[in-house]
């Protein structure tokens, strides 16, 4: 190769290298751009929040769910809405009772706010549904937790994404769109969201070096611990609810009907076996002699046990439509635990063993929750029958 043409090539390759090492400081500025961007901006929009607010439901990451909302807002509201007509069409309340019910509910606002609060964090952190402690367990303020959780419906409500989010300044309004698991029915909430401010950008000068030359540029550190926007509020709550209502009542009407006949004549037996078991543990001196527990075990576990098993077997063969699947499920966990009962109380008797009576009782504590659910929602849905907008 002559001189020439060697010191053409030479020339030709350090113009290459000084265009890749050009390329290669445009495409880190270019970065560097974009994460100024992304923190600077992107993560300051309403877009972001939501987004992240989403993406946290979907992750079970509930301090960044916390982040992005104001729980106390969005639940006060959410509660009014719930329960503004609860008793507006129990034609078996007096106006003076429907007023003190009313009334009640609003009293109990802040607790049954702060119950909401505990279930939707404990959900996010471990994935399960599960009923507030304290003065919210069971039907100690005269609530069923449970059942005013299913009429919300949280725990059958899937997230499909965000439509659109409108800017109005310092409250932005997302469009975020749903769809009722049971119903298949699609709809459009409206979420607010407020800017509330946040920690934002820190500069400082900075030096580095790049393939052997000197840099200047304004050093950036991020302080992120507080969303600029929440979620104060979804607006039209009461209007998602009143979209799939009709459909689940109308689901769970049906299905009460076809099981009516079931229900009432099971009913009549177990009334019968109820009488045949209380005379079979009279006793004289109040204690029951060792014949006299062997029979009554030998008839809870041949014919009351038995009775709950072909009852249970013939509701099984009825068509459940979707909005009556939480009925059909309570139905199922009750016979499921009072049969639990019944042979804890067979083994209390044959083993003369206290600890067996105690589980029996408790199980039959449960039993009787869940009757009472059980009652509460035929009960309802024999009132929801004189809604207006009921198919």
């Amino acid at each position: 190769m002559d001189d020439y043409t060697w010191r053409k090539r030479l020339a030709a390759r350090r113009r290459r290298r000084r265009i890749e090492r050009l390329l290669v400081v445009f495409l880190f500025f270019m970065g560097l751009g974009c994460v100024v961007w992304y923190f600077t901006s992107y993560t300051k929009t309403p877009d972001y929040a939501i987004k992240k607010t989403i993406e946290a439901i979907a992750d079970n990451d509930a301090e960044t769910f916390r982040e992005h909302t104001d729980f106390t807002n969005i639940l006060t509201k959410a509660y009014d809405d719930l329960t503004v007509d609860l008793f507006k069409y129990d034609t078996q309340l007096s106006e003076h009772e429907r007023s003190l019910f009313e009334n009640f509910y609003v009293l109990i606002r802040p607790q049954m706010c702060q119950g909401a609060i505990k279930v939707i964090n404990t959900r996010l952190d471990s994935g399960l549904w599960t009923l507030p402690e304290g003065i919210l367990k069971g039907r100690q303020l005269g609530i069923d937790y449970d059942l005013l959780l299913e009429r919300s419906l949280i725990r059958h409500t899937t997230i499909i994404g965000v439509e659109k989010v409108q800017h109005l300044g310092n409250t932005a309004v997302a469009d975020v769109k749903v769809v009722e698991d049971y119903s298949q029915i699609p709809f459009i909430l409206k979420v607010t969201l407020e800017n509330v401010g946040g920690n934002g950008l820190h500069v400082a000068e900075k030096e580095f070096k790049l393939f052997g030359q000197n840099f200047k540029f304004a050093g950036l550190s991020f302080s992120l611990t507080k969303s600029d926007w929440q979620i104060i509020r979804v607006e039209n709550y009461k209007e998602y609810l009143d979209a799939v209502s009709p459909t689940l009542r109308k689901d769970l009407a049906d299905y009460i009907d076809a099981t009516a006949e079931i229900v009432s004549r099971y009913n009549r037996t177990f009334r019968n076996e109820q009488t045949t078991f209380i005379v079979a543990q009279r006793t004289s001196s109040g204690n029951l002699g060792y014949n006299q527990r062997n029979n009554i075990a030998y008839y809870i576990n041949e014919t009351i046990i038995p009775t709950l098993q072909k009852r249970q077997a013939e509701l099984d063969e009825i068509y459940v439509p979707h909005g009556a699947f939480y009925l059909a499920g309570l139905r199922k966990e009750s016979t499921e635990v009072t049969i639990q009962a019944w042979q804890s109380y067979v083994r209390g008797l044959l083993e003369n063993n206290s600890a067996a009576f105690d589980t029996a009782e408790s199980l039959l504590k449960q039993e009787l929750i869940l009757d009472q659910r059980i009652e509460e929602i035929v009960h309802n849905s024999a009132v929801a029958r004189n809604l207006p907008d009921l198919p």
